[in-house]
């Protein structure tokens, strides 16, 4: 990831902030589809929010990490929570490039992917392949899996909303839902009228993302469809951006990416 880019994205701490916990399955469809409003969330909202985003320790989901293997050291959910040892600015990053690699291609997790997504979100990768192997990081999914009981998640993804009142309860949202109405309980929580940071361009946003497929372009800057298929031919003649059919639709990349995909 672009380290301006990335710098842009981090959170900053407000007197009027929100808290979101946000619990995910990689591999579900539906989740997936939220990431994007995750994204618009964090750019447009960067100062008033703090999200956590941990990967669900259900049974289910850890399952299907397992069966995404090939071995204990490219687990995802034991990966995930490796990574964000070193901070989860790198473990959010490790995880759109793990993912990049294997959704559009329907591919298995592999250590040579973990190792490449590790290198790429700046983590030191021989201390990352360590902790993955460590009593340390199965005692952190111990620990997500009691705050996801706690919180009586029944479905993913799943979204909790906590304003700065210590006595207020959470706001559950779980499933999928248009952006307004993650915006409207933030500006709720918040009570105070938000100058919204502005969205990037869209090359921008595909250089930040490595990877980014048609339908999370459209959620992120709701163009119509057409004005929005110009724009990525126009970047695509200018040889800023590569278009790269999938299984799992369009996706669009910087020229030459490293992501491996459409080589």
């Amino acid at each position: 990831m672009n380290k301006a880019r990335e710098e842009s994205l981090v959170l900053e701490p407000s007197t009027h902030h929100v808290e979101l916990f946000y619990f995910f399955d990689p591999f579900s469809d539906d989740s997936r589809e939220i990431e994007p409003i995750i994204n618009k969330l964090m750019i447009e909202y960067r100062g008033h929010i703090t999200i956590k985003k941990i990967l669900a320790p259900s049974l289910t989901v850890l399952t299907k990490c397992q069966a995404q293997s090939t071995s204990s050291t490219d687990n995802l959910a034991l990966a995930y929570k490796a990574a964000e040892i070193q901070g989860r600015n790198k473990a959010r990053a490790f995880m759109r490039y793990v993912l990049n690699r294997v959704v559009p291609t329907k591919s298995i997790c592999t250590t040579e992917h973990m190792e490449s997504s590790a290198e790429l979100a700046g983590l030191d990768v021989r201390e990352f392949f360590d902790d993955v192997k460590s009593e340390t990081v199965r005692t952190m999914l111990k620990r997500d899996l009691a705050v996801y009981r706690e919180m009586d998640i029944e479905t993913l993804p799943a979204v909790i909303f906590f304003s700065g009142d210590e006595h207020a309860e959470g706001v559950k949202v779980e499933g999928v839902y248009p952006y307004h109405i993650y915006t409207y309980i933030i500006n709720e929580l918040i009570e105070k009228e938000i100058d919204k940071h502005q969205l990037p361009s869209i090359y921008d946003y595909i250089e930040t993302y490595e990877v980014v497929s048609f339908r999370e372009l459209k959620t992120v800057f709701e163009w119509r469809s057409g004005l929005l298929l110009n724009e990525l031919k126009k970047l695509r003649l200018q040889r800023l951006i590569e278009e790269i059919q999938t299984e799992e639709g369009m996706f669009y990349q910087v020229y030459g990416g490293t992501s491996g995909l459409g080589k």
